[in-house]
């Protein structure tokens, strides 16, 4: 998905895997939250956003992935977005959570992620439940989500996601 035409990716995730290794006060927290699964603070989160938005140039649009986590989160992304009069169609993968843990656990074998333990992933997944969920579903009854199955392969997964983007004249 990264390398969409036309579209900025965005992965707050990514960003902070690679700030974390600093030695400073602001990483350190940004370390010790994401080693025990939680999620980085909203102000911190809206700050890089705001930077990754003034990146945006004309004729560009953002793919963002795992921004819209919190209730707090949606309304600072649904003002922006206002604001700036753009719309916008969140993609929401479905996967059973055994099945989402046994992924994430792959994962960071494979891409040597510490962050990706048993505990933090569990953790993770508990935190979606709790306050993601309530996200995705309200944005599902404005009718801005769309749900595809992620218990496939990677490569239909993302054949699925070009073909929705492309069928609403998301991409070319």
């Amino acid at each position: 998905m990264k390398k969409l035409q036309g579209y900025l990716y965005f992965e707050p995730g990514q960003i902070f895997r690679a700030l974390k290794s600093n030695d400073n006060i602001l990483w350190e927290h940004i370390r010790d939250r994401m080693d025990q699964g939680k999620m980085v603070d909203d102000a911190i989160t809206f700050g890089v956003f705001d930077v990754y938005k003034h990146l945006l140039k004309p004729g560009e649009h953002m793919l963002i992935d795992w921004f819209l986590r919190t209730l707090e989160q949606m309304y600072y992304f649904l003002t922006q977005e206002h604001k700036h009069k753009r719309d916008f169609v969140g993609i929401h993968y479905n996967l059973d959570k055994e099945e989402a843990i046994k992924r994430l656990y792959n994962r960071a074998k494979t891409e040597w992620r510490k962050d990706d333990t048993e505990k933090s992933i569990r953790t993770r997944l508990d935190i979606y439940e709790r306050e993601t969920k309530p996200v995705v579903e309200y944005l599902d009854g404005l009718g801005k989500i769309i749900h595809i199955n992620a218990d496939q392969s990677i490569e239909d997964i993302y054949k699925e996601t070009v073909e929705f983007l492309k069928s609403h004249w998301l991409l070319q």
